[in-house]
């Protein structure tokens, strides 16, 4: 576990490799059972909440956030007798700071997970002995293994790239940053080493670019309010803390042009997403041409031009 300071503020693809998910979720139980309760936020996820939920079985205490779905989501958490609650979806940090403000959770650490990511048993037991000593911080910032498609993005998908899962609910809440949510805490936050998986392309590739559509215009609007000094970034840059630099480069990319061949030539030559073969190669292109739709944004918000 390492430490950081607070930031602020189917034809599912079951064929995910049978080995690379199966054979984790088919391990023996986890040696420790964790003091953890876990929320998983869906919207119409009956394609992938039953191997979610599969993959929690070392903890005791788990609970569905739904936010109005209209498939088989809510009957497939029921027959699992898993507790569901419903609320409308208004951003990632509402739906996350209502669920620690709500739901009649067990224990005060919470673990948030999406529907189409996975728990692995040598997680599950990290969680439980980290959480054994009773650490003063807000959270945990948790490394994820993007899979895709059936295999691990190794270096496609910049790992270990690290997102807050696991946290105190009485140290932590959430403020919206784009199209997701970023941490706001007093403590500081730790890091730990096991990744979860996720299976971000298990409703198919259609589901994907519609949804890094409306992504892309979040972004964009975000980064056209959101002020911060060139210097400042640069400095950050250099910051021993990932997840600082990460954040600094990604407010640094906006002030760039040419950001589809930019963000191509980061993730193929620079993290040589090459090595992860044809997979990693389609993947790099997926996320330099949605690098280029919130530069069109952009560019629209700059002429006063949006639609």
């Amino acid at each position: 576990m390492t430490m950081t300071q607070p930031t602020g503020a189917a034809g599912m693809q079951h064929g995910l490799q049978a080995d690379a998910v199966a054979e984790r979720n088919c391990n023996p139980a986890s040696r420790n059972s964790p003091s953890v309760s876990v929320v998983i936020l869906t919207l119409n996820e009956q394609a992938n909440l039953s191997d979610c939920l599969a993959s929690l079985s070392a903890f005791d205490d788990v609970h569905v956030l739904d936010s109005g779905s209209t498939d088989l989501t809510i009957e497939i958490a029921r027959k699992r007798d898993v507790d569901v609650v419903c609320n409308p979806f208004e951003s990632f940090a509402r739906q996350r700071n209502w669920a620690i403000e709500n739901i009649p959770a067990k224990y005060d650490w919470q673990l948030h997970l999406d529907a189409d990511e996975r728990m692995t048993p040598e997680l599950a037991d990290e969680i439980a002995d980290v959480l054994k000593s009773d650490p003063k911080v807000g959270g945990f910032y948790v490394p994820t293994k993007l899979i895709f498609p059936g295999r691990w993005l190794r270096r496609a998908g910049q790992y270990p790239a690290y997102q807050l899962r696991l946290f105190h609910r009485g140290r932590m809440r959430f403020i919206d940053h784009g199209h997701g949510q970023r941490e706001e805490t007093n403590y500081p936050i730790g890091a730990l080493r096991e990744p979860y998986l996720h299976l971000a392309f298990s409703k198919g590739l259609d589901h994907w670019f519609a949804k890094h559509a409306v992504y892309a215009r979040q972004e964009a609007e975000h980064a056209q309010d959101e002020h911060s000094r060139l210097g400042n970034d640069l400095i950050r840059l250099f910051q021993r803390d990932s997840v600082a630099r990460r954040r600094a480069l990604k407010r640094l990319s906006f002030r760039l042009p040419c950001r589809y061949a930019l963000r191509l030539f980061h993730l193929v030559i620079w993290r040589r997403a090459f090595l992860d073969g044809a997979a990693g190669l389609a993947y790099a292109r997926m996320i330099a041409t949605y690098e280029s739709m919130i530069a069109v944004h952009l560019q629209l918000i700059k002429h006063g031009l949006r639609p």
